[in-house]
């Protein structure tokens, strides 16, 4: 009814044949953000500020979407359009915020309330068949020891004033019926008649207000239920308006393409494509340095064999030197001088294939090492042999 009530005031303050009459009723309907009350509870505050996120990322969407469907900023009077029946619409807004606010509390309240009554139901059944399994079993006790105690015979001295037993005030003659017990225990049976007394008072009247309270709330409910009736027919003729048919809301937002999706989607996909290029650039790149590798290989297998090689003939030169050694005392005595320069030319024969060596396995350690840098082998200068003597053959 207040509702109805304050669409029927805008409707007024618009009056007839008003030109931003559509502007007008987008601003009545748009959704605001709105700052709710502090809750003391740390949990209750919590789900608050998420439901205030998800409502105002809900706003923002509706906010964009009536602003791009508009030709004017809804949050601003546009020009030509009166300030007071603008400002008239904002206040009714509010007041139409307040009322939906108001409504929607009163639901969660009354889903509180079935839940609570829903849970109390279900305590006092148990309760109720807890209480009559132990009534059952306290009255079966009492007549077991009723039944026993009735088996034992007792004799009982008893004094005239204590006899409580009258038929007609005169003492009978058969007692037999009667029941002997202590005096306190009268006083305490009767009181405890006045507190079930109480218990069943108060019984009565928790069960009245509780009978009041179930009634309010179906009053209550019947009254949400109309307004949620007058809301669904409301949104039917609104949707009939708009789309011409009832919709399926949740099948819309399904099929509603969401922008920030699609974004998403293309720069993945962008993404996948340049990831997919890097990756062929560096599969050429490692077949690069693959082949760059094999050639290394290749070469330094070269140079192993190389140094073979010379060792072979290092051997051969120093087994030749020490021949010569042998056989210049006996055979070449007059020519001592030459064998003794022909000795040291091949010392340094020997000296500079060491050399070259040394400098082979230096570059065989570099090939072996990742990103070595391969230099050219020195080519130390040879000795030249004095003119009078002849070159040795391998």
């Amino acid at each position: 009814e207040k509702e109805k009530q304050l669409y029927a005031q805008f409707q007024a303050s618009l009056g007839d044949n008003n030109k931003f009459a559509d502007y007008l009723t987008k601003v009545f309907k748009k959704k605001i953000k709105r700052a709710k009350k502090k809750v003391t509870d740390g949990e209750g505050s919590d789900e608050d500020s998420d439901e205030d996120s998800d409502d105002e990322s809900d706003w923002d969407e509706d906010d964009e979407e009536s602003e791009e469907e508009g030709g004017y900023d809804l949050d601003i009077c546009p020009p030509g359009c009166d300030q007071n029946i603008y400002d008239n619409t904002c206040q009714l807004r509010e007041k139409k915020l307040d009322i939906e606010e108001a409504l929607q509390e009163e639901k969660k309240n009354n889903d509180g309330l079935k839940k609570d009554i829903e849970s109390n139901n279900k305590k006092l059944k148990v309760v109720d068949s807890a209480l009559k399994a132990a009534q059952n079993e306290l009255e079966a006790f009492q007549l077991e020891k009723q039944q026993k105690l009735n088996e034992l015979d007792v004799v009982v001295t008893l004094k005239l004033h204590q006899i409580q037993y009258m038929i007609n005030g005169v003492l009978p003659q058969d007692l037999s019926q009667t029941l002997v017990f202590e005096s306190h225990g009268v006083t305490r049976l009767q009181q405890r008649i006045k507190e079930l007394e109480h218990e069943k008072h108060m019984q009565k009247k928790h069960m009245k207000e509780s009978r009041r309270k179930h009634v309010q709330l179906i009053k209550d409910r019947k009254v949400f239920d109309s307004k949620i009736s007058e809301m669904e027919e409301r949104t039917n003729e609104m949707m009939i308006a708009k789309f011409g048919r009832i919709v399926d809301l949740e099948k819309l937002e399904t099929i509603t393409v969401n922008r920030q999706i699609e974004e998403l989607k293309e720069k993945l996909r962008l993404t996948e494509i340049q990831c997919a290029e890097e990756l062929v650039e560096w599969d050429d790149k490692i077949a690069e340095k693959k082949a760059k590798i094999t050639a290394l290989i290749r070469d330094n297998t070269n140079r192993l064999d190389q140094l073979c090689i010379l060792l072979n003939e290092k051997k051969s030169f120093e087994g030749e030197l020490d021949s010569r050694q042998k056989s210049s005392g006996q055979e070449f005595t007059g020519a001592r001088k030459a064998d003794v320069r022909e000795r040291q030319r091949l010392i340094q024969l020997v000296q500079l294939q060491a050399q070259e060596i040394d400098a082979l396995k230096e570059e065989i350690m570099l090939l072996s090492r990742k990103g070595g840098h391969i230099l050219p082998p020195a080519q130390p200068p040879l000795p030249q042999s004095p003119p009078n003597m002849r070159p040795i053959s391998n």
